[in-house]
């Protein structure tokens, strides 16, 4: 018989096999954690009390076949569930129920859900699709190195680090340019000041806001990019490239492997453009599906 339970702590390791095992595979696995072994863990142990409290597992016959590991934000209301994991034999059985008890696990007030794969992975596609989820649109993974680096323009002088008076304008644009995020604007200025996130402003010689960006290291020592927008009135006259090239010589220096990732939804193809002149090159195209909104 299989049923689904917490792990004990001596188990983590045997949950961290089985999803390095699907995670080797873009048909079995998900975005919210990378391939290899030490990025895995990681990653994993960066959701802080969410691993392995959060972890939920299918046990067959003395054997784990399934899990999830769920990072949810009750101030936001939010959760993401990395997974579901499970192996191909046990899928079609167990893949619905684990979701499903992930969720039910989650703190009162936590009322969305989002998981995310690699748009190989059919078999979430269905599963999402059975379930109601709606699918987001495709968003191609970019990537640049330092070598890449030596061909972009200079850094920029309009540009400067983020300051906390800077709420109330990137407030507005922050909100307009990702109105659904997993980082609301407080949260990216407190980061920021904290030194948890890189973040940068543009603005002209006369104080005029243009636009921000912000990024990190991951535990993975990968550089990530996580928002870049600039204000529509001072789009195509060098703002964004100069912008990006900036937070991006900052994000490598700071990153142990050197490079700088992002993501672009596909159908913003002059941001694409942009990117694929500064030398970041495609690296695969993920989706997300998001939980029925709560209705009442």
């Amino acid at each position: 018989m299989a049923h689904i339970r917490t792990i004990t702590p001596d188990e983590a390791d045997a949950v961290l096999y089985l999803i390095i095992a699907e995670q080797s595979d873009p048909a079995t696995a998900t975005c919210y954690v990378g391939t290899v072994r030490d990025e895995v863990r990681l990653e994993l142990a960066d959701l802080g009390d969410a691993w392995p409290a959060s972890v939920l597992v299918v046990e067959q016959d003395g054997r784990l076949v399934g899990a999830t590991v769920t990072d949810a934000d009750p101030d936001i209301g939010r959760s993401w569930i990395h997974g579901p994991w499970v192996d191909a034999e046990h899928w079609d059985a167990w893949a619905a129920p684990i979701l499903q008890a992930a969720i039910a696990a989650c703190p009162a007030g936590v009322v969305r859900h989002e998981m995310s794969s690699d748009v190989a992975n059919v078999r979430m596609a269905e599963l999402a699709r059975q379930l109601g989820w709606k699918r987001s649109v495709p968003n191609q993974v970019y990537v640049a190195d330092a070598a890449a680096a030596t061909g972009w323009p200079p850094d920029d002088d309009r540009v400067r680090p983020l300051r906390a008076g800077d709420f109330e304008a990137v407030d507005a644009l922050h909100t307009a340019e990702f109105p659904h995020t997993y980082l609301p604007t407080r949260q990216l200025i407190d980061q920021s000041v904290d030194g948890d996130l890189i973040t940068l402003v543009s603005e002209d010689p006369g104080g005029r806001f243009l636009g921000y960006a912000s990024g990190r290291v991951q535990p993975d020592g990968a550089g990530y990019l996580d928002f870049i927008a600039i204000t529509p009135s001072a789009r195509g006259a060098g703002a964004g490239v100069g912008l990006l090239a900036t937070i991006g010589r900052r994000i490598l220096s700071a990153a142990e492997q050197h490079n700088v990732n992002l993501t672009v939804q596909d159908h913003r193809l002059a941001a694409i453009a942009a990117y694929r002149r500064l030398g970041f090159v495609l690296e695969t195209t993920i989706v997300g599906y998001s939980s029925p909104t709560p209705s009442g």
